[in-house]
């Protein structure tokens, strides 16, 4: 993968700051009502003993990864990351907590600046200076 120079898109640019927003909004709603986040995480994970600390580090965890398929996507203009973004954010959906609705309508924008005509364009673009490799030349 390499840099993709220039302005990124306005879908590229909503993407990002909805995708962003919900991941942070996701980490302070847990690090704020940090004994609820523990009873979820232990509710799903009832083979981990659970501590505010673990809980914690889970939360950072879901964090840093949140941000991995942005970079992927600002950046690089990785294809992969936008299916592996509309995947996960629709299971996210389908799954719904009612007392995340913040979240999932971010989520929601996000996946839905990706499949724009504009996104798609950004998704197609090539390296400055990187021609399309030939196979068997």
């Amino acid at each position: 993968m390499k840099l993709i120079r220039g302005a990124r898109p306005l879908a590229i640019r909503v993407f990002a700051a909805a995708f962003l927003a919900a991941a942070l909004v996701r980490l302070v709603r847990g690090l704020t009502e940090l004994p609820l986040a523990e009873a979820v995480y232990a509710l799903h994970l009832p083979w981990i003993a659970w501590s505010h600390d673990a809980t914690i580090v889970a939360l950072s965890a879901e964090f840093t990864i949140a941000l991995i398929p942005l970079v992927w996507i600002y950046l690089f203009a990785a294809p992969f990351a936008r299916w592996l973004v509309l995947g996960f954010g629709a299971l996210r959906l389908a799954f719904l907590d009612p007392s995340a609705l913040t979240g999932a309508l971010l989520v929601a924008v996000a996946m839905a600046s990706l499949l724009t005509p504009q996104a798609a364009r950004w998704f197609a673009r090539q390296p400055a200076g990187e021609d399309v490799p030939t196979i068997f030349e």
